[in-house]
């Protein structure tokens, strides 16, 4: 079991790589066009929830906790409205934004203490 927090605390601290690789990738699709902040909100909840799925899992909480995890993504895709290929790259960036913002917030606020 102790391997798997560590597996969540490695993850943690390479989330502010990821929080500005999904920033930078943010402003390059903005300048595309097409933003549905619909999908951008629904996508960014999905990514957190998705990370606090799995940080249960690697806490010990259950296989059932990683299940649902890997299972959350299929979620924003189900319930976006996709009328090109844009609108799923920023379904697919914002899922990971909200996953390493969870994530980063874990970091921040739990493996402080």
């Amino acid at each position: 079991m102790q391997e798997t927090h560590k597996i969540g605390e490695s993850l943690a601290n390479k989330a502010i790589w990821a929080v500005l690789g999904c920033g930078a990738l943010f402003f390059i699709l903005a300048m595309n066009g097409g933003l549905n902040i619909g999908n951008l909100v629904l996508s960014l909840s999905v990514g957190g929830l998705s990370a606090a799925l799995l940080l249960a899992y690697w806490h010990g909480k259950g296989g059932s906790f990683f299940i649902f995890g890997l299972g959350a993504p299929m979620l924003a895709v189900i319930f976006s409205d996709l009328p090109n290929f844009l609108s799923l790259a920023w379904v697919i960036n914002s899922f990971f934004a909200g996953f390493a913002l969870l994530l980063l917030l874990y970091k921040l606020v739990l493996l402080r203490k």
